[in-house]
């Protein structure tokens, strides 16, 4: 395609490694990033679109797009604030689909506004981000908006819907957060007034740029070395079993879905304080019951097959130097990968404190930042030659999971806006990706939300509906016995 941007422009910044990488991987189906906001009332698309300018106007990286530069370069073009953006509308989904475990919950009575949710979060988990002529090419907007009306039983759903090769979990919470307060000012016609960010107009560095030095990214040998052993030590791992009529199917359209989990209050306040007693992370036990779950997988026990490898996810912005701030927008989340046996006669608090001592090891002697280009070599191979992973299934490891604090979803304090739920963000997984991804949430009331993403038809929604089902009866149950 013809160039778009000018060679010099001060808005424009070239791709690092890791948003180039997102940015091919985001256009195979890995990194779509989405949030449902469930409204038991009618809003105005005008309303929507102010609310988002109000917070693209505060976040540069919210307002770019990938361009192509003369030299035929992918890069972030920064636009100017105060321009609105496209808010999309879309037709009410058309489901008779009644509510099964593993589904997204809505608070209020069932009036369908559950099944409607349910339905949009996976269509929008496999709608590409596309320019209006449906090409996948640049331009690309990083930020896009997506709404459903149904006027008949006053209902709106509103899609936040954030690229990963500028935007990551971290970001989207942030832009979901000052999106709700500035919507539900508006539709109560009162100012919006969101945070001031002094940088709101700024390019930031990509995350290899940001790494400290003296814990930079290896020399070139060195990576080579390193994706090598990672390629080679990968062979003693073991995946989730893939649905038996996978190899039959692997030609077909992957796409993702999500089935999402609930602790309770109790629930989640007897996991939190079971893992403070026993000295470990949430992120550990978490990891932890799906290792365990995982290794008694009847066809891996059988085998005795209970080696996984999995990727703990960092936020690193509080690692550069000098720190960014929690609200600065990127993608600046680096992947550790690990490796754990989930030998059948070691405990469950023995094994969580075994998974938090090796992520702080890990942490300890900074490999989340000095081995950024390892996997980013490693995942770059994946999107080339997807037959290097077991029957082109483009599956890497059991799971990805944030070792950071679960972010939280609070939103009964915007009254105006009669919320029924927020979900997200969920990332696709369709592309290259573990055989699922964990997404936790503190939904309202300290209730902890689990869900996980994977791929069809890799895996079906009953065989991962089982093995989900027992990883959080597990949690529950050590917690209780705690």
């Amino acid at each position: 395609m013809a160039p778009v941007v000018v060679s010099g422009d001060d808005n424009t910044r070239v791709l690092g490694p890791s948003e180039y990488n997102w940015t091919k991987a985001t256009a195979l189906g890995t990194g779509i990033a989405v949030v449902a906001v469930a409204l038991r009332r009618l809003v105005k698309s005008h309303q929507v679109a102010l609310a988002c300018q109000e917070v693209m106007d505060q976040h540069a990286t919210l307002r770019a797009q990938v361009v192509e530069t003369p030299k035929g370069k992918l890069a972030f073009h920064i636009k100017g604030n105060s321009i609105a953006p496209n808010v999309e509308i879309y037709p009410w989904p058309q489901t008779s689909e009644s509510y099964s475990v593993g589904d997204i919950t809505v608070d209020g009575d069932d009036d369908g506004l559950a099944a409607a949710v349910n339905k949009v979060v996976r269509d929008e988990l496999n709608t590409p981000f596309v320019i209006p002529e449906d090409s996948p090419s640049p331009p690309l907007n990083l930020f896009q908006v997506h709404m459903y009306t149904e006027s008949f039983q006053s209902q709106t759903i509103i899609v936040l819907r954030f690229h990963s090769g500028g935007l990551d979990r971290p970001s989207a919470s942030v832009a979901l957060d000052q999106f709700l307060t500035a919507l539900n000012s508006i539709v109560d016609g009162q100012p919006v007034s969101l945070p001031h960010n002094p940088g709101k107009d700024a390019i930031l560095p990509t995350i290899e740029e940001l790494v400290p030095k003296g814990k930079s990214s290896k020399n070139f040998f060195q990576k080579g070395f390193d994706t090598v052993g990672y390629a080679l030590s990968a062979n003693r791992y073991s995946l989730l079993p893939f649905h038996p009529n996978f190899a039959e199917h692997r030609k077909e359209k992957f796409k993702s879905d999500v089935l999402t989990y609930s602790l309770g209050k109790a629930g989640t306040a007897s996991l939190l304080a079971a893992c403070k007693k026993e000295n470990t992370t949430l992120a550990a036990a978490l990891g932890t019951a799906f290792l365990k779950t995982a290794a008694g997988v009847k066809e891996l026990k059988d085998r005795k097959k209970d080696e996984f490898s999995f990727t703990s996810l960092v936020d690193c912005r509080r690692f550069f130097e000098p720190s960014l701030a929690v609200d600065a927008m990127g993608n600046f989340v680096a992947g550790v990968p690990q490796g754990q046996q989930a030998k059948e006669g070691c405990s469950f608090w023995d094994l969580a404190r075994t998974v938090s001592a090796l992520t702080a090891k890990e942490l300890s002697k900074s490999k989340h930042l000095s081995e950024i280009p390892v996997p980013n070599m490693l995942f770059s191979q994946v999107l080339k030659h997807p037959n290097v992973t077991p029957q082109s299934s483009m599956r890497t490891s059991l799971f990805s999971l944030f070792v950071d604090e679960a972010p939280k979803l609070q939103w009964r304090g915007y009254q105006n806006l009669q919320v029924g739920v927020v979900a997200g963000p969920f990332p696709s997984m369709h592309g290259v990706g573990p055989c699922f991804a964990i997404s936790e949430t503190l939904r309202e009331g300290n209730d902890l939300s689990i869900s996980f993403i994977y791929a069809q038809p890799v895996f079906t929604r009953s065989q991962m509906s089982a093995y989900c089902a027992a990883a959080v009866e597990l949690l529950s149950q050590v917690s209780l016995d705690c």
